[in-house]
């Protein structure tokens, strides 16, 4: 057990699971914080007599404790998340006989989303991009393809070449689960896109089996880093776009790459798009999830109700049995 449940459990969460390599990272780290809180608070290590199966609901509720001071909601849920497919693991393999961690709940997530931005600034931001040299043509299409097909950052920066095919519009994308859906992409976005692939450079390096195998979107030396398939990183990404926001000076709030994709799913809405159309787009699994992300003012759904409903802004009612 020990380790070699851990390591186990890791390879169970990328076979069975689907899992993608962060979070097969990510619940690795928290099962192993795990170990480490009841080795200083039991003195005892899971690895040694009794193995995990002597945890107990207490010895979790204690770990998770001590994980609330500074910590938003969301991150002891995440590690909860983590204890409890551990465990479940270890019940299948015969390693526990039940989940200590099945009658725990999750402290409440506050429903907060990023910033985004009204439909105007967002259209001024974007064409205040300068476009002169490889990097900023690189910047111009990382921010416009965001924008235009709603990805999440770790999805953009985990395209390949052979993802975007510029003559049908589109962008193939793998999401979470590793669920893979093709997402339109618009004309302006489009357009920046062949500026960049004009000048993109050659990813250097073995790493690759080919051309369309390269990351498409690279660093500033036009190589893939280390780690293979690399290319830029989300936190260059961010830091990117805080940089472009600051040099427009027309915008008084914070807008990460994730409020990019708010701002997409806002605007469709705000536009008529059909709600499981974007939910498609975005590659979510619940309704509710894509209804929480498009945000649309009070002004907007009263116009939209005034002029839609038969009733209202004293219409009269239509169909059969109304009065000429």
């Amino acid at each position: 057990m020990g380790e070699g449940a851990v390591s186990r459990f890791g390879k169970s969460l990328e076979a069975e699971r689907n899992a993608s390599k962060e979070t097969v990272r990510a619940y690795l780290r928290e099962i192993r914080a795990l170990r480490a809180h009841l080795i200083e608070s039991t003195g005892k290590d899971p690895d040694g007599e009794g193995g995990w199966g002597a945890v107990t609901a207490a010895d979790l509720r204690r770990f998770l404790s001590s994980s609330l001071p500074g910590r938003e909601p969301s991150t002891v849920s995440r590690r909860l998340s983590a204890v409890r497919t551990f465990f479940s693991f270890l019940v299948s393999v015969g390693e526990a006989r039940g989940n200590p961690a099945s009658g725990l709940s999750a402290p409440r997530r506050s429903m907060r989303l990023p910033e985004f931005l009204p439909v105007d600034e967002m259209a001024g931001f974007l064409s205040s991009l300068p476009a002169d040299d490889p990097a900023s043509k690189r910047d111009a299409a990382i921010l416009e393809l965001l924008y235009s097909s709603g990805l999440r950052v770790g999805e953009l920066v985990a395209l390949r070449m052979r993802d975007v095919s510029p003559e049908s519009g589109t962008v193939r994308v793998t999401g979470k689960g590793r669920k893979v859906r093709v997402v339109p992409v618009g004309e302006k976005a489009l357009r920046a896109l062949r500026e960049y692939l004009a000048v993109r450079p050659a990813a250097r390096g073995g790493d690759f089996r080919s051309a369309i195998d390269e990351p498409l979107f690279l660093n500033l030396r036009g190589r893939v880093g280390r780690k293979s398939g690399a290319g830029i990183s989300a936190r260059s990404v961010a830091r990117m776009l805080d940089a472009a926001i600051g040099e427009c000076g027309e915008i008084r709030r914070h807008l990460s790459p994730h409020g990019m994709r708010h701002s997409f799913a806002t605007h469709l809405l705000e536009s008529g798009a059909d709600l499981r159309a974007i939910q498609e787009m975005l590659g979510h699994a619940s309704l509710s999830t894509t209804q929480r992300y498009a945000r649309v003012d009070v002004g907007h759904l009263v116009g939209a109700y005034e002029k839609a409903h038969p009733l209202a802004a004293g219409k009269p009612r239509g169909g059969r049995g109304a009065k000429g």
